[in-house]
């Protein structure tokens, strides 16, 4: 058999998996999460937790997982579920399916594992995964992140909470989409110009 059409067969097998069964070795069930914790703490690994949409991964979310990764051995990443983001986000976010967002995370070598959150705050899984280090963003709406019930979760089983900047200010998903869909609506008003400008006809 030729190299060309095993590779075929290896791509063609993989798309035939179920969707979490893709990613990579990679996907948590929270239902596992518990058992996860306890097999991390018998290796002695510190484990770290972060979460979030990760819609159209772009650098400066990439530059964040690395952060949070080096604050310990082991990097847990919350997906939140396509539900979750619609009941904080409105019904036209997110951009990319649950799914697709989580094996676009299995692929960068700063995540060991990845899970799911169906519900839009992270408490729960804190409460279950126990983390050693809880890692949420610096910004200015997330300035009394003290007072959550995140924190509260994390520092009563004896965990920290610790703060990482955004890593690009200028980059950010609702960014991507305004460029995309103003250089689209541009180019659409180019067009309408150069027909405006001929006399409407009948033929």
């Amino acid at each position: 058999m030729s190299r060309q059409r095993i590779s075929r067969l290896i791509i063609s097998n993989k798309w035939e998996m179920s969707p979490k069964d893709r990613l990579n070795g990679k996907y948590i069930d929270t239902t596992e999460l518990m058992d996860l914790h306890k097999k991390l703490k018998r290796k002695k690994l510190k484990v770290v937790f972060t979460a979030g949409s990760w819609d159209l991964l772009h650098v400066g979310q990439m530059r964040y997982l690395e952060k949070s990764k080096s604050q310990g051995d082991v990097l847990v990443v919350g997906v939140n579920s396509n539900e979750a983001i619609r009941k904080v986000k409105g019904p036209n976010k997110p951009i990319l399916d649950e799914i697709v967002r989580a094996e676009a995370l299995t692929y960068l070598r700063a995540v060991d594992y990845v899970t799911i959150i169906p519900t839009p705050s992270c408490q729960p899984i804190l409460g279950l995964l126990k983390p050693d280090v809880y890692v949420t963003v610096g910004e200015d709406w997330n300035k009394d992140y003290q007072k959550s019930k995140e924190y509260k979760t994390v520092t009563d089983y004896g965990g920290e909470v610790k703060l990482v900047d955004r890593q690009s200010p200028y980059i950010s998903t609702t960014k991507i989409v305004e460029r995309v869909v103003g250089a689209q609506m541009g180019d659409m008003f180019k067009k309408f110009m150069k027909v405006r400008k001929r006399p409407l006809k009948e033929n």
